[in-house]
């Protein structure tokens, strides 16, 4: 018990003094696992090289966690300190955003063999005026039409609902400092079904409906 306490001590440490890094590295544990567990609950195995694109990715949400938990503090200072406000109008709405990202990108990831060279050119060519094709079409193409809309609405409501009593505990009860380390350790059950509904809603995507994306192309 004692090392286990040295090693609590010594996370808390660095995380007061590098909160961002401290939310990163913790990303790369809670996605990375999440994803392990969905896959073995589909598909009885694990998929080293979906592991990896994850992995790669990860740093990434924990940025994005942690701007969310900071979104909570600016509520507060403009809107109300009331814990529930704070979680209900800063993580808990904007965090939806993080999780279409999240979704699209698995998304994409499972059409192109999980390569993040492929995940970067689908998000440039949002940008191209190929085909004479606007920001906005483009947008509805590589992006909206990568996110399971039954999927993500069941991530919406739970967001809104159970999210909003968690975050309103970690705002009431956890320091500054260690909120994003505890959104994302309660999140990893979450991010075990947040997986799961990507795996499934994905594969909806990319294989019962192929033809319809690939003509968009």
């Amino acid at each position: 018990m004692s090392l286990v306490a040295q090693v609590w001590d010594a996370y808390q440490t660095f995380q007061q003094s590098n909160p961002l890094l401290g939310s990163m590295l913790t990303a790369e544990a809670t996605f990375t696992l999440g994803d392990i567990v969905s896959q073995l609950i589909v598909d009885k195995k694990v998929d080293w090289k979906k592991v990896s694109y994850t992995a790669k990715l990860a740093p990434i949400y924990g940025a994005g966690v942690y701007g969310l938990m900071e979104s909570g503090d600016l509520v507060g200072k403009l809107i109300s300190e009331h814990p529930l406000v704070k979680a209900a109008l800063g993580p808990n709405l904007f965090g939806n955003v993080l999780n279409s990202y999240f979704f699209a990108n698995n998304t994409i990831g499972e059409r192109n063999g999980y390569k993040i060279r492929e995940l970067v050119n689908n998000y440039a060519s949002i940008f191209s005026q190929k085909d004479n094709k606007t920001f906005f079409q483009n947008f509805k193409e590589k992006y909206i039409k990568n996110i399971p809309g039954k999927e993500f609405l069941k991530s919406v409501i739970v967001t809104l609902t159970v999210w909003n009593g968690i975050q309103y505990l970690n705002y009431s009860y956890v320091s500054d400092e260690m909120r994003t380390p505890v959104a994302l350790a309660c999140g990893v059950a979450w991010l075990s079904v947040l997986s799961l509904w990507s795996l499934k809603g994905r594969r909806k995507i990319v294989y019962d409906k192929p033809d319809k994306y690939q003509s968009s192309l």
